[in-house]
């Protein structure tokens, strides 16, 4: 079976945004005299525009990476989760059942970075630190603390595709037993195809 990736919905969806605000700003410049409230802009002033297309695709930047990074999240604890069930068969089964549903639960309120740290010796050392860099840069957009200095600033195009890499080595590397066994042709269907970020739309406030 091939690799379902979670965050190319978010991604697609992401490009389709920058499309449209690339549309928006070819279509303004072209047509000097059309009216513009078709546009979400009903109250911006035409000589405004391009400030706010500049700062709406920011935003869509900075939503982007948040998403695919929460994305990523959920599918890196429900793979976790789904140990339990190792757990649950252990010995003595009452014990055992209880432990699994105890960790199941209480899974989800761990620091993200040690859950990452868990899969480590099986990933890519470096794709990890990326991912972890990522992180720290979804958390300064959800806080934007002035008081600390920015991290550097994560395309959309390259979180994608980080973040790809990384669900997909988990994927493969751990399997349950009744999903190790997978033909060379599965594994050349999980390549990833990365698009890459689109075009800045170059604006004039």
């Amino acid at each position: 079976m091939t690799f379902n990736n979670p965050m190319e919905a978010v991604y697609k969806a992401y490009l389709l945004s920058r499309e449209g605000l690339f549309a928006v700003e070819r279509i303004a410049s072209e047509n000097s005299d059309l009216p513009i409230s078709w546009a979400g802009m009903l109250s911006t002033e035409r000589k405004d525009m391009g400030a706010a297309l500049v700062s709406a695709t920011r935003q869509a930047d900075d939503l982007a990476v948040f998403a695919l990074l929460a994305t990523f999240e959920r599918y890196v604890i429900e793979r976790l989760q789904m140990a339990n069930e190792r757990l649950a068969s252990g010995h003595p089964s009452g014990y055992s059942r209880k432990l699994a549903e105890k960790f199941k639960a209480e899974v989800e309120y761990w620091r993200f970075d040690e859950i990452l740290d868990l899969f480590k010796p099986e990933l890519d050392v470096d794709l990890v630190g990326r991912v972890k860099q990522i992180k720290r840069y979804r958390d300064w957009i959800a806080h934007r603390n002035s008081n600390k200095t920015p991290p550097s600033q994560a395309a959309p195009g390259a979180v994608f595709e980080v973040l790809s890499k990384v669900a997909i080595e988990i994927d493969q590397t751990h399997a349950f037993p009744s999903t190790v066994h997978r033909d060379a042709a599965t594994n050349q269907r999980s390549r990833i195809n990365v698009c890459r970020d689109p075009s800045p739309v170059h604006l004039q406030a």
